[in-house]
Order: C-alpha cells, then structure tokens, then sequence
C-alpha cells in the first residue's frame, strides 16, 4: 500500500508529540529527583559514603552573680563501633574479651554489641580518661598485628559533654541533664534550649558494604556551644545558707527537712535558695545523701527508709523513685503552708495604710476571743492583758490581730491578699512552682479572724517572701529573679531588670512597719529576740503554725531582714514538723535566720552599728604581758578592761593564760605565772546547759575559765538560757581557756 506524503507527515507529528511527552516527563522525573527528592537523596548518598563521628555541642556555662562557673561541661569521649567493619576483620571476640576489663562491662554485652549488625552502635558513654588511654594503647598495639593490624579499625571515638557542678550547691535551683545531655530539673531544664548548643560531626569515606575505606578524607562540621546563664545567686550565700538549714535539720530533727530563701527586698533577686536534705548534684540519681540524713534523725525514720532495701526489685525500684521525687521537690517554691504568725506583717501592713490602727491603739487580750461560735486562743493561754497595737505586734498576739482583721473587713482584706500576690504563682523562672490555697468566696467572720494570724490558707515560701519584701521596701511587689543575664559568643543577648508588679502600701507605711518589726527582734518583750545580733538592726517576725487539725505536727519559721533601716537582705527560714521539745519558731527558727544575717551582712561588707549597751560587751584582744615586770603587766591588763589572777611568787612574767592576742570578752581573766611548771594550768570544763548567762558565767569563773556569749538572741538576759557550749564538759582544757556559750529564749509563736 502506498503510504502517502500526508499520512507521513501525520505520523512524523505523532512521533514528535510521543517524544516531546517522553522528553517532558524524563525533565519532571528528573525535576522530582534533583530538585523534591535531591536533599533526601543527597543526604542519603553521603550517609552511604560516609561515617559520620558526632560531636556533642557543649552546653552553656551557668554562673553566679560574681562569674563563678557554677555548672560547666567538659568534653569527654564516647566509645562506638562499626560492626561491619569488625565483621569483615573477623575481631569481635577479641575485642569484647579486651574491652571488658577496660570499661569494666561483661563479655556478653560488649560481644553482643559488636555484633548486633548496621554501621554504627554505641557501646559506652562517658567513658574516663583513663578508659580513653587504655584504648587508645589497646588500638595502638593492634597496629603490630603483622596478620591483621587493622583488627580494632571498626572502634573510636565520638566527641561528647559531660556537666560538672564544681561547687555543688544549690541542686534544686540549678537541677541536672540526663543521658543524653538534656536538662532534667531546675535551671537546666527551665533554660533547656538556651543551654543546649548546636552539635557538630566528623565525616570519613567508606564502602558500599559499610567497611571504613584507607582513603584519606574527612570533613569537619563545628558544633557551637550553648549561651551562658548569669543566675542572682551567690555562692557564698547559697553555701552560709545551706549550712545552718543542714545544721537546723539535724538540731530540730525535722522529719520533712527545712527550706530557706535569702533575697534582696528591694530588686527580689535571688541570693540564696535552699532545700535540705538534699542531693549530689554530679550524681543526682544517688539517694545516698538523702537517705543517710534520714536515718541520722531517729532510728524509727532509719526503719521507715529502710524498707526500700528489703523488698524484692520491683518493690525496691518504687521506693527508691518515691524517695527520688521527694529529695528533688523544692521545697521553697512547691510547697504550700499555712504561714502562721509570720503573716502578721501583712495584716499589721494593710490595717496601717487603712489607718485602722496607730501605734498606741489599745487593745485587751484575755487569753482567747470569742468569734461566732468559736473561742479562739492566743499562743498565751493567760493572756497579754492591756496592750497597745505596737505591743500587740511584739507579743504576736493572736487577739489583737483578729480585731484588727475586723477593722480591715473581709473585702480590704481580700484585695491586700490579692495585691500582695497571694493569690497567682510568682512567675519564677522555675519549674513546679505551687499556687496557693486560698478562701475564694466571702471571707466569714472566722475565716477572716484565723486568716488575720495567718491560718486557714496555704502558700509558698517565695511568695511569703516576696509579699513581706513589699512591706519594708518601700511598698513595691517585686517578681522575684533569679536570672540576671543570657549571654553567647557574641555578647548580652538578654538582661533581666527587676520588675515591679504592683505597688501594695506606701512609703510612709513601710517605713513605720520597718521600726516596728525592728523592735520585734531588739525590744527585750519582743518575739523575735533569739534573731538578735550585737551590733546589726535586725527586723522579724515568728511563725509556728499547724500542719493539720488534728495532729501535732508543726511548721516553725521566721522571717528576718536588716539593716532594718535600710534592708540589703531579707531570709525566710521554715522548718517542716520539728521533733523537738520546743518548737516554736521563735525559738528554733529566729536563731537560725540571725545567724545566716550575721554571717552574710559580714560578707558583704556592712560594719556594725553597735549601742551604748552593746560597746560594753565588745570584745577584745589579750596585750603580749610576758617578759614584764609583774605589776607592770598588772596596771597594763587592768588598764586594758582585763581582770588578773597571779600564779606563782616571782617579779616577772614568765607566761600567761590566754595567750596574747586571743580575743577575749572584756572583763575577762588573764592569769599571770611568774614559775616555771604546769601545775595548775589545766581545769575542767564543767557543765553549763540550761543554765542563765549570769549562772554560766560565774560557773566558768569559779573554774579559771572565760566566758563569752555567742551565736544569735542575748538582747536581754532575762529568762535566756544556755543551749550549747563549744567544749564538752569533763575535757581538761588550759585555765583561762574561753568557753563560747550559746543562749535561747523560750517564746511561744
């Protein structure tokens, strides 16, 4: 048949179009694979190529308010394996049967690392250093191996970072990583991503079969470490306040431990956050510490905690996570309580700036008050009889605050307790903090008389603190920080600046509560005078609450601040169901806080302001008497406030008790030895517990010893007594030898 010019040319067209279809979807083939599918392509064409090392990026360093590196990383090495490689080289017994002594690992589990299949499997994290060079000789030597000296080719080393808390404080605040490097509680977890940097990797060529190739390549990829954390935190305050609430712990035998905060009442930044007991930060999983606490306390606490170890696995593991919970749980922030009297400030703050009471407003307490259908008491079964508000506040009178709540009225009442911030969580850059527990609907009559002395609701230690900081800072709610400042390579990339978040009272009002908490802690009637510290203005108030109705559990605390003038810092001190036979927090709670004031206004500086009653206790240095004549020696000890004993019939000096430049109370004895010979040098240190300080201290006396008063409270001797002394009675110790005694006062709040 005859195929005619115009069927060719159909055919040609048909042709054309078939072939500009075919050459159209050939371009959208490769369009789809270069272009949709080209990265996943790529990527999976180098991971065929290619062994890629990894390099942990190293987090950010967390410091202290003054640069101290107070949670840092250091690399450290992880040891993986190519089990195709091994495969191939026919090394897999050998080398689980030489790694097994070095990573102090079974046979078993390495072998069966090594031989699981695939390019990559992680045998051991974090190995040490010492691991690192007994592996490194390991690979070394396999180089020897005339028949096969490429044996061990499929092990090495991945770049990884370990955190270090070098100082190990403040665990709750700053918390921990976990396996693979990511935060897990406090500050680590809070600040995860900021922490966390950008990780880099090695890569080296291999095979089609996954068998590392001799071909000399390698690309880097640089891992980029994370930002640093500037906290508010002090390390030496975070380390004088974790000190004495280890020491209140075990003193009081706190069954639930103790929490304290120090901060600036003026900015709210965070100086110092505690828990007790607490944990290891560089083994945060360890329950030892926390455990060996416990069992230090009382030994029915050493049966309860021990029943974790007697059960079988399974029970065991429950326990032990139980007790983990509990040892990770910041108290200062995720614990609610009823505040107890320390809320008085509160209460005593809004009836001022109502002017629903003046300093001399009178009041009676006859021992309780007769609200509704209840009679309520106050901590003085007896009473307080005719007071004036001002005496009211320093006897934390429990009458005179429910009439004061009366005054204030259920709605004043409720927008103070709202306008302290007692009604919202803080907003502190931590995780799990606790909200309140509080009365939502009309205050009754009861409800606002129990409310006024601090009970019938619950809530945190920081928003106690920050509520009270309000109250002598001049009238400003301040958010607490704990953050001072994000920074990286570059610089500042951000700063945190206090923050008001409301104004409460006034200045006026502020000022007045100032010098009224002050004579809490300095008036000789007042509550808080355990607090007292010669020669710094302290302000406070106690707090001994219930923990229940019907139990008798308690919750002690006090609040103190200074200079009361001029605050620089306030601490809150609570002491969770003490086991003592007092426990009150004017007794237990308001000595503890004294002394964390003591120490940390000395550190920061502050010299002391002392009284014309407080000059006279002043202490003093021993002058260097030996080698003088001995009347000579007698006018220079008289005139210096010392008093003198003479041992001996010589005219000269040949020694003396205490030696010079001893400090010394003044009006202390300085025994004079004109003999040679160390007969009657030595005394008994007799015992002075429970005794007055006027008793104490004739009794050292009466035994050629010297006698000084130490620790805080001592602003009246009246009704003090004697809790500690720093030599044990019966030690021998030399004549002269001073004796440090510490005093309390019973309270009842």
């Amino acid at each position: 048949m005859e195929v005619t010019l115009s069927k060719m040319k159909k055919r040609a067209y048909r042709l054309f179009i078939v072939l500009i279809l075919l050459l159209l979807a050939l371009i959208l083939r490769i369009f789809h694979w270069q272009v949709i599918e080209g990265g996943d392509l790529r990527e999976a064409a180098l991971n065929q190529q290619t062994n890629a090392t990894n390099i942990t990026a190293s987090r950010g360093t967390i410091y202290d308010r003054n640069g101290k590196a107070i949670a840092e990383s250091a690399t450290v090495n992880t040891l993986v394996c190519n089990p195709q490689d091994i495969a191939k080289r026919k090394s897999a017994e050998e080398l689980a049967s030489r790694l097994a002594p070095i990573l102090d690992m079974e046979y078993d589990q390495i072998y069966k690392i090594l031989t699981k299949g695939g390019q990559y499997q992680r045998i051991k994290k974090r190995i040490s250093m010492e691991e690192t060079q007994a592996i490194e000789a390991l690979k070394k030597e396999a180089k020897t191996d005339k028949d096969n000296p490429r044996k061990f080719d499929g092990l090495y080393f991945e770049e990884d970072s370990k955190r270090y808390y070098s100082y190990g404080i403040a665990p709750h605040i700053l918390g921990f990583t976990g396996f693979d490097n990511n935060g897990l509680q406090g500050i680590e977890l809070t600040f995860d991503d900021v922490l966390m940097g950008k990780p880099g990797s090695i890569l080296s060529l291999r095979s089609s079969s996954g068998v590392t190739m001799d071909v000399q390549y390698e690309e880097q990829v640089n891992d980029r470490k994370g930002a640093d954390i500037v906290l508010t935190l002090d390390e030496t305050m975070q380390h004088i306040l974790e000190k004495h609430l280890e020491q209140a712990v075990s003193e009081n035998l706190l069954r639930e431990g103790a929490a304290g905060i120090i901060m600036n009442p003026k900015t709210a930044e965070i100086y110092a956050m505690a828990t007790k007991p607490d944990f290891d930060l560089n083994n945060p999983n360890s329950i030892e510490r926390f455990v060996n606490s416990a069992i230090q306390l009382e030994e029915s606490e050493s049966e309860e905690i021990q029943k974790y170890f007697s059960k079988d696995e399974a029970e065991k593991s429950v326990g032990v996570g139980a007790i983990r919970n509990k040892m990770w749980r910041n108290k200062a922030i995720s614990d609610t309580y009823e505040p107890g009297s320390t809320f008085k400030i509160l209460t005593a703050a809004m009836a001022l700036e109502e002017n629903a009471v003046t300093l001399d407003t009178p009041f009676y307490c006859s021992g309780a008050k007769q609200v509704g259908d209840y009679s309520i008491s106050c901590h003085k079964k007896e009473g307080h009889g005719a007071e004036s508000f001002l005496q009211g506040v320093q006897n934390s009178c429990n009458p005179v605050f429910m009439e004061v709540g009366q005054r204030v009225g259920p709605t004043k009442f409720m927008e103070y307790f709202k306008a302290f911030g007692l009604t919202q969580k803080t907003n502190i850059e931590l995780i799990g903090e606790s909200g309140s527990i509080y009365y939502r609907n009309k205050l009754g009559e009861v409800d606002l008389a129990t409310s006024s002395f601090g009970q019938g609701f619950s809530i945190t230690p920081i928003q106690l603190i920050t509520a009270v900081s309000a109250v002598i800072n001049g009238g400003n709610l301040m958010k607490p920080q704990i953050i001072k400042e994000i920074r990286d390579e570059s610089g500042v990339v951000k700063t945190y600046q206090p923050e008001i978040v409301n104004r409460v009272i006034s200045k006026e009002t502020s000022d007045t509560m100032r010098e009224i908490l002050e004579t809490v802690v300095s008036s000789p009637n007042g509550g808080g005078k355990n607090a007292y510290i010669k020669g710094y203005r302290i302000g406070g108030k106690t707090g001994t609450s219930e923990k229940g109705r019907k139990n008798d559990k308690r919750i002690a605390s006090f609040i103190g601040f200074a200079p009361a003038d001029d605050p620089q810092i306030i601490c809150l001190i609570m002491l969770d169901e003490p086991r003592v036979a007092v426990r009150y927090g004017g007794t237990i709670a308001a000595p503890v806080v004294g002394s964390i004031i003591e120490e940390t206004l000395e550190y920061l500086g502050v010299e002391r302001q002392y009284t014309s009653a407080e000059i006279n206790a002043v202490t003093v240095s021993v002058p260097e008497l030996r080698g003088m004549e001995i009347n000579a020696a007698k006018e220079q000890a008289k005139a210096g406030g010392f008093q003198v004993r003479v041992i001996g019939e010589g005219t000269a000096v040949l020694d003396q008790l205490p030696k010079p430049s001893v400090i010394v109370g003044e009006h202390s004895t300085v025994i004079l030895y004109t003999e040679e010979g160390d007969d009657g040098k030595y005394t008994t240190v007799p015992n002075i517990l429970n005794l007055s300080p006027e008793r104490a201290k004739a009794e050292l006396e009466d035994y050629g010893l010297n006698f000084e008063a130490v620790g805080a409270g001592l602003n009246s001797t009246s009704g003090a007594y004697a809790v500690k002394q720093s030599v044990e009675p019966g030690e021998q110790v030399p004549r002269a030898t001073v004796i440090s005694v510490e005093f309390r006062h019973s309270t009842s709040d």
